[in-house]
Formats: C-alpha cells, structure tokens, sequence
C-alpha cells in the first residue's frame, strides 16, 4: 500500500496523489460464509504542464494631449512566466512600476517616442508608442474697441484670447502726440485681461494695443483711443 494512502472503515484515502500511485488495488470482502473481491485500477492523470510562452504587447501607436497637460502611457502584456516591464524614451530609461507610465506637464522635450519592453525567460518583445502634444497659437476673440475718454474720467478695456498654452495678455500704448511709449496712468484686473485707463491729458491720446503670447506664436488687436477735453458748460 503506498505511504500516502490510509483505510477508514471502507474506504481508501490517497493524500497528494502522484503518479506513482497509479496501479491495481484489489478490495477484498470476508465473512463466514466466504470472500468477495473487487479489482480496481486506478489511473493518474497528471497536469498538463504550462508551456512558457512569450511577452506579447497590445498598446496603442500614438496618444495625443494638450500641451502642459499630463498623458498617461500603457502597454498590455500577456505571457508565461509574467513578464517584466521596462519603458525608455529615446535612449533614456524611464521609471515605471509597471505596463502603464505617466508623464507630467508635457512638452517638446518629453514628447516623441516611448518604448515598452517585455521579458521572460522566453525572449524580449517591444513597441513603441508615439506621444503627440497638441497647441494652438493664441486668438483674441474680444479686443479692444477704439473710445473717446473725457479727460478727469476713465474706462475700462477688455482683451480675451483662446489658445493653448493658455495665453498670457499684455497691453502696451503710443501717444500720437508726443511718439511716447509710456502708458498713460492705469490699473490691470483680472490677469491682465482688464485695463483700466484715467484721462489726465489730451496731449496722451494714441493707439492702444492688446497681446495675447503663449509659446507658439501671438495675436494683437490695436485700436484709437481719444483723450477729450469735457465741453464747458454755459451759465446764466
């Protein structure tokens, strides 16, 4: 009988059954009136082994997002043993902690190709992933509009522009009179997007331009603006 079996009562117990316990077991019955036996065979089927295969990739070719944005990379893996990951940018390693990176706040620099590598005890498979930013130069879609500001009183200039990076505004000015440069007296709001301009002089009338800049290009909207004396009032 083999070690790992045991009988309780009528029955056979085979503990981590193993192929060697493959055989003919015969049950044998007696009383006194006579004896009866069973032949059984008993067959192990042992597991089919697992075949190792190799690392094979499914990702997409191309993930695109907007400029400082933050764009998530990932490779699924299938094989036997379960393969390691590694990912690498151009020639440079990247560090991972599995089939799916994270790049933060992309721009040119980290753009371009990334590659996901797979490994086993089988062999080595990669793909390479083309991480795309996309932008868009800025685009004033609320200008200025040309005013006349009586002098002792101030108005209020809008400049609002689409684009991505996100734009920034600036507003610079120039006297007709005077060839100055110099921004007549004011007060910024709202990031930029507001001026507020305070008539002190006719001699500061000029031209008033808005610029909207981000890292691929700029859009500028100019427009008059008149410094006016009030008219005097009559009496009497």
């Amino acid at each position: 009988m083999p070690s790992n079996a045991r009988q309780v009562v009528d029955i056979l117990f085979f503990e981590n059954v193993t192929s060697a316990d493959s055989g003919i077991y015969m049950c044998t019955a007696r009383n006194d009136i006579g004896i009866d036996v069973k032949v059984i065979h008993v067959i192990v089927k042992a597991k089919p082994p697992i075949l190792h295969t190799g690392p094979i990739i499914h990702a997409l070719t191309t993930v695109k997002v907007d400029y400082y944005t933050d764009a998530r990379l990932r490779c699924n893996v299938s094989g036997f043993p379960t393969p390691s990951i590694t990912w690498k940018h151009g020639n440079r390693s990247v560090i991972s902690s599995g089939n799916t990176i994270t790049v933060h706040n992309v721009t040119n620099s980290t753009a371009g190709y990334y590659t996901c590598i797979a490994t086993n005890d089988v062999g080595t498979s990669q793909v390479n992933i083309f991480l795309q930013i996309t932008y868009d130069t800025p685009r004033i879609v609320t200008g200025p509009k040309t005013t006349v500001i009586i002098v002792g009183q101030s108005h209020n200039f809008s400049c609002t522009a689409n684009g991505h990076p996100k734009p920034s505004i600036t507003w610079s000015y120039k006297s007709f009179a005077q060839e100055s440069t110099t921004m007549p007296s004011h007060q910024l709001h709202q990031d930029g997007q507001v001026l507020t301009l305070f008539a002190h002089n006719t001699l500061n009338s000029g031209t008033l331009t808005c610029t909207a800049v981000n890292s691929f290009g700029d859009d500028k909207a100019s427009v008059a603006v008149i410094f006016k004396n009030p008219i005097p009032t009559a009496f009497g």
